[in-house]
């Protein structure tokens, strides 16, 4: 594993970060992962040529002018994709620290994230919600496709919807203090519509809602508490 972090790191900071170079680059490891075939390549080279692979096997043409790369020990393979991140949440008391971490903290400790997962080999990412940051994952992501900050492509949710008092919301703090919740609040389907227009306004992907609750066992059933009907859920946009 420590040999596929390497390659993949490197490739990461190479291919998906570094500005491309005016001259051709092969990147030369101990293997590559043939996904299409299932199999290990020993050695494996990658063909870079300004910001497209061009070539990748066991041995690449090596064009006049081409910089070698000996990468040593290490594992060439694809950039991961994760399919569910929440870069604006680390490791911790999840619940706390969107109440205790203000937003513009969020948001430095987010674009930290992105490049640490970069560096880890995923060179693409679904942000699953920024719970309670609103659409500030559109702007890690913008930064990102400008170059301005490293990390992988993002696709963003913005804050998942929910319903008063559903999932997400602050339901164990004193209600004096009028704690946030960590959703966007639409109780009907009319208000689903206009959250979600407002959503695609501020710059989300896709659009994230909590059909339902939490899911929990009780007496040896199984539970799901159910926010939303299949009618609000169908509910369009009036002309």
């Amino acid at each position: 594993m420590l040999a596929f972090a390497a390659g993949i790191a490197f490739a990461s900071r190479a291919l998906a970060q570094a500005p491309p170079v005016s001259h051709p680059l092969v990147l030369h490891a101990a293997r590559l992962l043939d996904i299409e075939g299932g199999r290990l390549l020993a050695p494996g080279e990658i063909l870079v040529e300004g910001e497209k692979i061009v070539a990748a096997g066991s041995s690449v043409a090596h064009p006049a002018g081409a910089e070698t790369i000996d990468l040593g020990d290490t594992t060439l393979m694809p950039g991961l994709i994760d399919a569910h991140v929440h870069l604006f949440l680390h490791p911790g008391a999840e619940d706390l620290q969107t109440v205790t971490e203000s937003v513009p903290q969020r948001v430095i400790l987010a674009t930290l994230a992105a490049k640490a997962d970069l560096l880890a080999g995923f060179t693409a990412e679904r942000d699953m919600g920024t719970e309670g940051a609103g659409p500030a994952d559109s702007a890690v992501r913008d930064a990102i496709d400008k170059g301005l900050i490293p990390g992988p492509r993002l696709r963003v949710s913005g804050n998942a919807i929910s319903v008063l008092g559903g999932h997400e919301d602050a339901l164990h703090f004193n209600p004096e203090q009028h704690v946030l919740s960590n959703a966007t609040y639409a109780n009907t389907g009319d208000e689903l519509v206009t959250v979600i227009r407002q959503q695609i306004k501020d710059g989300a992907d896709f659009i994230k809602i909590y059909e339902t609750g939490r899911d929990f066992f009780k007496d040896g059933q199984f539970h799901s508490i159910v926010q939303y009907s299949e009618p609000q859920l169908a509910t369009r946009p009036c002309a």
